[in-house]
């Protein structure tokens, strides 16, 4: 006699399963463009330990690999100690420019929140220091996601599930709001909707594969992602 199989699915793991939608904001480029304004900066870095680049090289060597690792290719393993200088100069950086955040932050909650949308916010700033800048208007209305990278500007594809996974959201519900080509590239491999923010440097990127791209992040770029999701 053969024994009956259960194939119904665990009930805990069926449970567990996130179906919370949200919008994944690439704050440190789509928002702060973060990349353009960290151009001049750390080419005079460079270029007082001995390295002349041009804003062209930059992307191609800088962004999307690990300081340590450009550092150690550059300079011949002579200079380990400039990658952390690169990383206090691009949060120096960042911090500069937060104080857009707030106009651009309210619009989309304002779209989001009442659709029952999630708006995080994920950058390499402390989240504290981040909630300041939002202000006590915001800071409780978006969910702030620091991650300690170890990519320049660049998220990779478990980064966007990680995010996904601790604000229980779903992936396939999720939009992330990207601000480069390679972050573009690997949010849509973690399953998410993409829609493009370009950070100004990054203009000639090749978006293949977003939903929508776009200069800023305004009304019409969220109302698209929210097609994607059904909402709009």
């Amino acid at each position: 006699m053969s024994k009956k199989t259960n194939n119904a699915p665990d009930k805990k793991t069926a449970d567990e399963t996130p179906t919370g939608r949200a919008f994944v904001i690439e704050t440190d480029t789509a928002l702060l463009h973060g990349i353009t304004h960290s151009v001049t900066p750390l080419l005079a870095l460079f270029k007082e330990n001995g390295l002349e680049l041009t804003p062209w090289q930059f992307i191609q060597r800088v962004v999307g690999t690990t300081p340590e690792r450009f550092v150690d290719q550059a300079f011949a393993g002579a200079k380990p100690a400039l990658s952390e200088t690169m990383r206090s100069t691009v949060l120096a950086v960042l911090q500069q420019n937060a104080g857009r955040l707030v106009d651009e932050v309210g619009m989309i909650v304002n779209e989001l929140t009442p659709r029952n949308v999630k708006t995080v916010l994920v950058s390499a700033l402390p989240d504290i220091r981040l909630k300041e800048m939002l202000g006590d208007g915001l800071k409780d209305q978006a969910q702030v996601v620091q991650v300690v990278r170890s990519h320049c500007f660049v998220y990779r594809a478990d980064m966007w599930q990680a995010v996904c996974a601790r604000v229980k959201a779903h992936p396939r519900l999720s939009v992330a709001v990207v601000g480069s080509a390679i972050s573009c590239r690997s949010a849509l491999g973690a399953g998410l909707h993409a829609v493009a923010a370009y950070d100004p440097i990054m203009e000639g990127n090749d978006f293949s594969g977003a939903d929508y791209v776009s200069a800023k992040v305004d009304k019409k770029l969220v109302m698209e992602g929210l097609r994607r999701l059904r909402l709009a």
